[in-house]
């Protein structure tokens, strides 16, 4: 007895609704799953980080050190006054008995990009183009204290996380990203931008504002670089270039604002007072400027 194939009906394999529902429900399907993996890692990275001790903080902030300056378009000055005032601006406006147990550690980058940064294990970043910008030092420490607020929160270590996590689930996928593991860190740096949810802006909007009253007494004029900007930004847009960066990752929105004046009240802060200059010659390498007048 032989074999005898069955002919195949043309309605095999072929759907009885629109091909464009089918690609619908994949598509939302997709999506829908993807927010759950999502929403899964964060509880996870939340969970870890806390469980992180000091030292282990400390590793991957100086792992991943190397690999910040290139994202904010410079290189690391190794060897500038103005990092030693920086920092012990940075150490004065540390909360009493906040990260104790990690070295605090200023990284000045010669960019033209303006920007401020924090990362993990007590590192973070400053921009010579953002020392271009700041008119006193009330506001330039309001941004070292909003740095330091991530820093203390481990906020870089949560965004780390789950740029991680993501980027790894891509490769097991091979979704085409390739690389070594300095790449890894690369692309995943640049996935993350160092970016923070609304909810930690605003925890280290109140320890910045914090850190300024208890350095000088007032929060007043600590706020003066972002509405700056802003107004800047609306008589000329196009002059916002350079600083464009640094309202991508810190957009200090009006509610942003309204908050901090609220937590002021609230607290009991005083946001008048007398205003603080930076050392002459901050936007110059070393603070030595030159000023002498070209040849006529």
């Amino acid at each position: 007895m032989g074999f005898k194939p069955k002919a195949i009906t043309e309605e095999v394999n072929i759907s009885k609704v629109n091909p464009l529902v089918d690609f619908a429900r994949l598509l939302g399907a997709i999506i829908a799953l993807t927010l759950v993996i999502y929403f899964i890692l964060g509880l996870a990275v939340d969970w870890v980080v806390p469980q992180l001790t000091p030292e282990q903080d400390i590793w991957i902030g100086d792992t991943l050190a190397p690999a910040v300056a290139p994202q904010l378009g410079g290189e690391v000055l190794e060897e500038d006054t103005r990092q030693l005032y920086l920092s012990e601006l940075l150490e004065d406006l540390c909360h009493p008995g906040d990260l104790d147990e990690t070295p605090l550690t200023l990284n000045l980058i010669d960019s033209e990009v303006v920007n401020a940064a924090a990362l993990a294990g007590g590192q973070l970043f400053v921009t010579t183009a953002f020392l271009e910008e700041v008119e006193s030092e009330n506001e330039l420490a309001f941004v070292l204290g909003h740095e330091l607020g991530h820093l203390s929160a481990r906020d870089g270590l949560r965004s780390l996380g789950r740029g991680i996590f993501v980027l790894l689930g891509s490769l097991v996928l091979n979704f085409g990203h390739e690389g070594s593991g300095p790449d890894v860190i690369g692309y995943t740096l640049n996935l993350n931008r160092l970016n923070y949810s609304r909810s930690q802006e605003y925890a280290a909007d109140e320890y910045g504002l914090e850190s300024v009253v208890g350095h000088y007494g007032h929060g007043a004029n600590s706020l003066d670089f972002f509405e700056r900007l802003a107004a800047r930004k609306e008589a000329f847009p196009e002059g916002l270039v350079r600083a464009s960066e640094y309202f991508q990752t810190h957009p200090l929105t009006e509610n942003r604002i309204q908050h901090l004046d609220a937590i002021a009240r609230e607290e009991g802060w005083s946001m008048t007072g007398e205003t603080t200059p930076v050392p002459s010659g901050l936007a110059c390498a070393d603070f030595a400027c030159n000023e002498s007048p070209p040849d006529s």
